[in-house]
């Protein structure tokens, strides 16, 4: 079901607030954004209730309206999206919290595990709100593994680089991440990216955006959060082009390597859950 349309409001940021982008992703790039795209895509059904935990600027549930237009499609996060949604319906985390059981097809948890501090609580209440035989689809990271270009670069520069530069206050294990997971929910299917060049790509940006101007770019400027560049200078269009590039070989890596636990540090997966 598609919402019907109303007129925009902008919801006022600081404007150094991070903002995750709303443009609808192309499941068909050969780019890391399109191979979450296209997974979440490709296990979602025609028909059903679907909620995102966590959604953002709606850029997810932009592209599942486009692709699956008769998905009925819900929001939830800390605050609204800054463009009221014309495709999908919004509910604060305190409004999602007051949604009767069971009232979902599927949830999505795309990016979003990582940030919080009580992920297990996270995965109950997406339980709970999942009809008995409901899915979920998530993408997390895995960062906290020990022989991972996470690691060496918080040997160098502190055990809270990540939180500081992209707000991750969970570093999952593999092990870990799937004992959490197993709790509430059944995997049928688990594939794996970022591999060890989407692995170092990540994690020396991210320890990079400790400057000032690399964060300006990635939360500002950069393609896939805001893919008009009419108004970026030289620099910012250079960076994008190198970010293009490092994502299309990521793709490639990931494609190839989609089976391959060693050295991913990114798990995209199925879940039904538990009874």
């Amino acid at each position: 079901m598609t919402m019907p349309a109303v007129a925009e409001t902008r919801v006022a940021r600081p404007p150094d607030e991070p903002v995750w982008g709303s443009a609808v992703v192309d499941p068909h790039s050969k780019d890391l954004p399109a191979l979450k795209m296209s997974y979440l895509l490709e296990h979602l059904p025609e028909r059903g209730k679907v909620l995102e935990i966590g959604c953002g600027e709606g850029k997810i549930l932009k592209t599942i309206a486009r692709f699956k237009p008769k998905l009925e499609l819900h929001g939830s996060d800390v605050r609204p999206p800054q463009s009221t949604p014309d495709t999908f319906a919004f509910h604060s985390l305190e409004a999602q919290s007051r949604l009767r059981n069971g009232t979902f097809d599927i949830v999505l948890l795309v990016d979003v595990l990582e940030h919080v501090r009580d992920p297990n609580q996270m995965l109950k209440d997406a339980r709970r709100l999942l009809r008995p035989a409901g899915t979920l689809l998530a993408f997390i990271p895995v960062e906290g593994e020990p022989l991972s270009f996470y690691a060496a670069y918080r040997r160098l520069f502190g055990n809270d680089l990540y939180v500081t530069t992209k707000d991750h206050v969970q570093a999952f294990t593999h092990a870990g991440l799937v004992e959490l997971v197993t709790r509430h929910f059944e995997i049928v299917d688990l594939k794996y990216a970022y591999h060890a060049l989407g692995q170092f790509m990540d994690a020396s940006f991210f320890a990079a955006t400790r400057l000032g101007a690399l964060r300006r770019f990635w939360w500002k400027e950069n393609v896939y959060y805001n893919p008009d560049e009419r108004q970026a200078g030289l620099l910012s269009k250079a960076l994008n082009r190198c970010l293009e590039m490092g994502n299309w070989v990521a793709w490639l890596e990931s494609t190839a390597l989609t089976r391959v636990r060693a050295g991913a540090a990114g798990v995209l997966l199925c879940a039904r859950g538990r009874a």
